[in-house]
């Protein structure tokens, strides 16, 4: 941005990428260790979730090739993958499978990953090939990567081929706790972004957005560069609430159609408590609900609010998490200019 200030809250974007690899790796000090003797002998098979680090580990531990066994569905197109990354000047193409296998050298590491992503006749095949390189006298390491073991082990539906390909050198990676994508996504905020862009009810909200996310940690560094880009795009200096639920947001704003006026208004007292804040607390929630009905002249009861704030609660339009009660997937200010205008219109 000519003569003016550009990046002032990402100092470091690079670090918020999906395939970067952090020099520290938080939370997995254990599965670390594991993970570390099992590629000593030589093979080892990762497996868990979506966004619990089985990538990010195999990068950390390091290969001299890396394949997609997702993108690269068929042992010829694993191993031609292989061959390009171990030898750029050398053509692979058109040769067979036993002629790429010879190409690669005995003592290179391979990261597989996505390996329950490959044809089963493949993937049968090919785990059976590379775990038998020993006996031509050539030892391939490998670091296999998968979303559940027990799923792999059952499409392999071979005793004697998993055996030799894993057994029981497995380093499975239970999901993080919300206390350890809070520490990691507080981590990676330091290494990526300005210290006065964000705070701890910021980093806060981006972990429950992303804890009940299918993605998990991968949708939080997700959330955390679009927030930040977006705080950025008006020429702010720090992320909001509203940044994050902005970056977070779903299109579920018709629903409001179907609310009786006086859920509108405790839906409303919700918003407008969260309007500068990512978190509130009930007190909070209900003196904004007394304002609010002042300006409407509508009365919500006790009771009728328990029940009308239960529902809000299941329904997920209100999240309640450790740091109190707020709203995860639309932002506040647009949430309230639209409760207003259906409110109006009752």
């Amino acid at each position: 941005m000519p003569g003016g200030i550009s990046n002032v809250i990402l100092k470091d974007a690079k670090k918020l990428d999906l395939s970067y690899v952090p020099k520290n790796i938080l939370c997995r000090g254990e599965e670390l260790k594991r993970l570390k003797i099992f590629v000593s002998t030589g093979k080892v098979l990762i497996s868990g979730g979506i966004g619990t680090g089985k990538t990010m580990l195999a990068r950390h531990i390091g290969g001299d090739a890396y394949v997609n066994c997702y993108m690269n569905k068929t042992e010829h197109r694993v191993l031609e993958e292989i061959i390009k990354q171990l030898k750029p000047r050398f053509n692979p193409a058109g040769l067979p499978n036993q002629k790429l296998w010879n190409e690669i050298e005995s003592g290179k590491r391979i990261i597989l990953d996505e390996m329950d992503g490959m044809n089963v006749d493949e993937l049968r095949h090919f785990a059976y090939s590379i775990s038998r390189q020993y006996e031509v006298g050539k030892k391939i390491e490998y670091i296999a990567i998968t979303r559940n073991h027990f799923i792999l082990e059952q499409m392999m539906n071979d005793e004697a081929i998993w055996s030799t390909f894993a057994g029981k050198a497995v380093v499975e990676l239970k999901p993080y706790t919300r206390e350890q994508m809070r520490e990691i996504l507080a981590f990676r905020a330091q290494e990526s972004l300005d210290a006065k862009a964000y705070d701890d009810d910021i980093i806060a909200l981006i972990t429950d957005s992303a804890l009940i996310s299918p993605g998990h940690m991968r949708t939080g560094i997700d959330l955390m560069r679009n927030a930040a880009l977006m705080a950025e795009s008006r020429g702010d200096t720090a992320i909001t609430p509203d940044d994050v639920r902005e970056a977070n947001r779903e299109e579920w704003v018709g629903d409001l159609e179907n609310m009786e006026k006086e859920e509108m208004l405790v839906f409303l007292a919700v918003a407008a408590a969260c309007r500068t804040n990512a978190y509130v607390s009930m007190n909070e929630i209900v003196d904004m609900l007394r304002v609010k009905e002042e300006e409407y002249h509508i009365k919500v009861d006790e009771t009728r609010f328990k029940k009308t704030f239960q529902a809000l609660l299941q329904e997920d339009f209100v999240y309640q998490g450790a740091d109190g009660f707020t709203i995860l997937h639309y932002p506040v200010a647009a949430l309230i200019e639209e409760i207003e205008k259906r409110m109006s219109c009752h």
